[in-house]
């Protein structure tokens, strides 16, 4: 496995988890769980990104990892709250390489992605009646994707669920053309260990209109058919074990 970007682990840790008081996971960078982390990383390398855009920033944990990690890059966030959307501009302000908005998701990304070429585009926007993921996907022309919050068929992973309908593979499929989904895989021989004991949750990658060459090749990521059905792995038997 190629070593994660200089200094991952100490901004990782060093971030505030401003989301304790709230939420069920206790905040800080992709829920506190840097195996997340290092797979963002690989990818962001990997296709040599050219900038950083997420949905639903709440009070900011994730955007201030990425804005420290990777500061010659354009990170852009929002919030449709517009409290915590100002909270985290607030607490970017010293961070010349990011945007923060308020508002709809949707039309943030149709304004923002067309002007990137292999955007990073991480998924979060949740909590609320209108549930934008669907409408996320559509407005991308291109980019890797990730979402937060799917089921990867594993029982120490969360997800999420909207009028009954989870966040899961199939949802994605019936959302998106794409053939294959790739899952991060909790079993990777990963340089650094996962410290949070709550809440974990699954995370699913695409590309949208980009090769997907590096996340085939990419020991932290599980490739997952979709089509003509879908295939979930036995996590059973592939690995041994996850903490």
């Amino acid at each position: 496995m190629h070593e994660p970007s200089t200094g991952l682990l100490n901004t990782f840790y060093t971030t505030p988890r401003a989301g304790c008081a709230r939420l069920s996971d206790g905040g800080g960078p992709f829920g506190f769980d840097i195996t997340t982390a290092l797979q963002i990383d690989a990818l962001i390398r990997g296709y040599d990104c050219d900038a950083i855009i997420e949905t639903g920033c709440y009070l900011g944990d994730t955007t201030e990892y990425l804005a420290r990690q990777y500061p010659s890059l354009s990170v852009v966030t929002c919030d449709i709250i517009d409290e915590y959307a100002t909270f985290t501009r607030q607490r970017l302000r010293g961070q010349p390489n990011t945007t923060v908005h308020a508002g709809d998701s949707t039309r943030i990304l149709r304004s923002t992605t067309a002007a990137f070429r292999r955007p990073l585009i991480y998924l979060d926007a949740h909590w609320y009646a209108d549930w934008p993921l669907r409408a996320e996907l559509a407005a991308i022309p291109r980019g890797i994707v990730a979402i937060d919050d799917v089921d990867i068929g594993h029982p120490r992973f969360g997800y999420d669920t909207y009028a009954g309908q989870p966040c899961n593979p199939q949802l994605i499929a019936s959302a998106t053309d794409v053939e294959v989904l790739f899952l991060g895989d909790p079993f990777a021989d990963y340089p650094y260990p996962c410290l949070q004991v709550s809440r974990r949750s699954g995370t699913a990658y695409l590309a949208h209109n980009l090769d997907a060459t590096v996340l085939h090749s990419g020991p932290m990521f599980c490739p997952v058919l979709l089509r003509p059905q879908i295939e979930m792995p036995d996590w059973d038997t592939r690995h041994s074990r996850v903490t």
